[in-house]
């Protein structure tokens, strides 16, 4: 794995300042790598949890992390599901979708799916507590950015122009990648990691087949939509009692 491919992962997924100097995306973005940089993001959002928790108890632990997080994508994936809520759940053409998920600001299906999205982000990450949280924001992290990849190989991008163009198409080699680098997760709780890979999968699939259905494919809206119902989903699941 090059360098410049983990730095083309870090900088499509992260607003780090590490992309090459000719501002190319480059090698496909690095796409196999970006599982990797989902455990980066995790291990970073429980130590923002942990210190808030230890301020001010695991509220304020949960509201740090998500806001962590939040700060190192540029809030990207938490704006392109608030977009494909309200293109995606809109009535209108194909075209009228796609002009509603562009359009910056937000309607009520965004608004109300965002709060609701973090609000449950919040609930669980406050149940878990600090020591849960650390295999569950790991092991979303990877398999929400595994999510990703997997919508990139199998869903065409339906935009003339975009970052997301660059890194759609097909690559199952490089999906056979990012799913062994998400692997590692399974020696931290392996029952809850499957059960969440389990989630992962099955929410990115809702995502994918109503975008599928709605626009004809895949924006970078519907990227960040998938990661941010997988990550919930993998946290979900390790709320549950195994």
């Amino acid at each position: 794995m090059s360098t410049s491919s983990i730095r083309s992962a870090v900088a499509f997924l992260t607003i780090l300042p590490v992309a090459a100097r000719d501002g190319a995306p480059g090698d496909r973005l690095g796409r196999a790598v970006f599982p990797a940089v989902g455990i980066f993001l995790g291990l970073v959002a429980w130590v923002a949890l942990w210190l808030g928790s230890l301020v001010a108890g695991p509220l304020l632990g949960a509201v740090a992390a998500l806001a962590t997080l939040a700060l190192l994508t540029g809030g990207l994936h938490l704006d392109g599901f608030a977009d494909c809520a309200d293109g995606l759940l809109a009535l209108g053409s194909r075209e009228r979708r796609l002009e509603i998920m562009r359009d910056p600001r937000l309607g009520a299906f965004g608004v109300v799916a965002l709060v609701l999205l973090l609000l449950a982000d919040a609930a669980v990450l406050q149940r878990l507590g600090v020591r849960d949280a650390l295999p569950a924001l790991i092991a979303a992290g990877a398999f929400s950015r595994l999510a990703i990849l997997v919508v990139l190989v199998t869903l065409p991008y339906v935009r003339p122009e975009g970052l997301g163009k660059l890194a759609a198409g097909r690559g199952g080699r490089e999906l056979a990648l990012g799913a062994v680098l998400a692997g590692p997760t399974l020696v931290l709780d392996w029952r809850h990691v499957l059960l969440g890979a389990a989630g992962a999968a099955a929410a990115a699939t809702c995502v994918a087949w109503l975008a599928h259905r709605r626009i004809g494919g895949a924006t970078g809206d519907v990227y960040g939509a998938v990661s941010e119902t997988a990550q919930l989903a993998v946290l979900l699941a390790f709320a549950v009692p195994l």
